[in-house]
């Protein structure tokens, strides 16, 4: 028995997911509020990246690195405040 899978268009449409709702949890979290608590907003926004960066395989391929990347990149502009 044979299984053909491409393993790195599986490992992008993973990653694609996981950036998705990293980007809806951070709307979630922060975007409705009027003010950002500096302390408490600034310690969960990074423990919640940290857990990403720590738990996010991307392995050699630059296009999985170059979509991270971009992701937490816009994450940083669209919520300066916190980082």
């Amino acid at each position: 028995m044979e299984v053909s899978i491409n393993y790195h268009q599986a490992l992008e449409e993973s990653l694609r997911k996981e950036l998705v709702w990293l980007i809806e949890e951070f709307k979630i979290l922060f975007k409705s509020k009027i003010e950002i608590e500096p302390k408490n907003d600034k310690k969960l926004a990074n423990e919640i990246l940290d857990f990403i960066l720590e738990n996010t395989l991307v392995y050699d391929n630059i296009v999985l690195y170059n979509l991270f990347t971009e992701t937490m990149e816009n994450i940083e502009k669209k919520y300066p405040n916190l980082f």
